[in-house]
């Protein structure tokens, strides 16, 4: 008895690659859901009795813009410069906000500049904001040199954050830090405080006197250590300390202006973060979506035209055809797509440049003189500390 051979059917050629190229474009058709959960992260509030001559005063630096030099760069990343230099302002004046609240630290300031008058300097700069994501990048510096906290912050906001305000969109990330922050303090003796304390008071006066209070302080493998410390009743280091109350007169004062551009900047900013968190989504979306229908119909037509030459048959022929027209239509979907997205990018630097320019200069009055703060707080800060300086040496002349 003979065997019977059975062999499996033969696909031709064309079906081959057409099945390829529908398989590609189902895969192109394929979404994902993302699934974002709302801010939830508590800032919490330490548990230690900690005594007020050991609170820790901290000083926020605005952030670094991290604004491109390349105009090509500004104009590919859809950053408005104004903008970004305001948000610089608004983080670190809300970051203020939240450590405040607390009740963890002392006093907490923004300075526009790193002052030697504070225990702890928070500096930071902006990766990435839209109002679909913040990423920063924030370090906390103690005045010994001590590192406490070096770490990149990136929060995605969802739109259960816009549709309820209960909080800032990014508050995960604020508190996040505020936790950082407290836990590494609590890591800390009351010995560990009391010298960052006393290695602040000593680096003012050595920037006022360096002459006289060299000798306290050396720096060693990047970090400030006292080598002796002055008399309790140094006169000299009550008139520093006296000078120092007056840069906090200041500070306070350019703290009010940080509020008030914080409160004048919050409408706009929350209104074009709102917006713009649609614009992004819709932005990367149709970008996405582009992209698969672009890859998907060049298979298509790539498919259908080796499916045609590899094809004997007139059916197979007019289905190669019908691959490359097939495969013609979703490339011209993926080109509309893409000129869409062009559409939502220039949405999105629209939007920018309208809160661009509604930000104005703001006047501050310094004991009846009149400062214009139109990003001259620097060179105000600075001229206040010279101030400062020669007050000390003509009290130390006059001694």
């Amino acid at each position: 008895m003979s065997k019977t051979e059975i062999k499996a059917p033969v696909r031709p050629h064309y079906l081959k690659h057409l099945s390829v190229a529908f398989g590609v474009f189902l895969l192109g058709a394929c979404t994902t859901t993302e699934i974002i959960r709302s801010n939830s992260t508590p800032a919490n509030q330490t548990q230690l009795l900690t005594p007020a001559d050991l609170m820790i005063d901290i000083g926020i630096l605005p952030l670094d813009t991290n604004i491109p030099d390349s105009e090509d760069e500004i104009e590919k990343q859809l950053i408005i410069p104004d903008v970004r230099r305001a948000e610089s302002q608004y983080i670190a004046y809300h970051l203020k906000d939240t450590l405040e609240q607390t009740g963890n630290w002392g006093a907490v300031r923004v300075t526009p500049q790193t002052s030697a008058a504070v225990d702890l300097t928070v500096s930071g700069k902006i990766i990435q904001s839209d109002g679909e994501r913040l990423k920063i990048r924030l370090s906390a510096i103690d005045s010994t040199g001590r590192v406490w906290v070096n770490r990149l912050y990136d929060d995605q906001a969802s739109k259960y954050s816009y549709d309820t305000v209960l909080e800032d969109p990014f508050q995960d990330s604020y508190n996040a830090f505020a936790n950082d922050l407290l836990l590494y303090r609590e890591a800390l003796n009351d010995d560990n405080l009391r010298e960052v304390r006393r290695v602040t008071s000593l680096k003012y006066a050595k920037s006022l006197a360096p002459d006289s209070f060299s000798d306290y302080l050396q720096e060693k493998a990047g970090r400030t250590q006292i080598v002796q410390l002055p008399a309790r009743e140094d006169s000299m280091l009550k008139r520093v300390n006296l000078i120092r109350d007056r840069e906090y007169l200041l500070v306070d004062t350019l703290d009010d202006f940080y509020s008030k551009f914080y409160r004048d900047m919050k409408p706009s900013y929350d209104e074009w973060r709102y917006a713009t968190y649609d614009e992004a989504l819709r932005l990367r979306e149709v970008k996405k979506q582009a992209r698969n229908q672009l890859l998907t119909g060049t298979a298509l037509i790539a498919g259908g035209l080796m499916a045609g030459s590899n094809s004997k048959t007139y059916a197979g022929q007019a289905a190669s055809v019908q691959s490359v027209i097939g495969g013609v239509g979703v490339v011209k979907v993926g080109l509309d797509r893409k000129r869409e997205a062009e559409i939502h990018a220039q949405s999105l630097k629209e939007l920018n440049q309208s809160l661009g320019s509604e930000i104005t200069p703001h006047v501050l009055d310094i004991e009846g003189q009149t400062i214009e703060l139109t990003g001259t707080a620097d060179a105000q800060y600075a001229r206040w500390r010279e101030i400062l300086q020669e007050i000390y040496d003509r009290e130390y002349e006059t001694r």
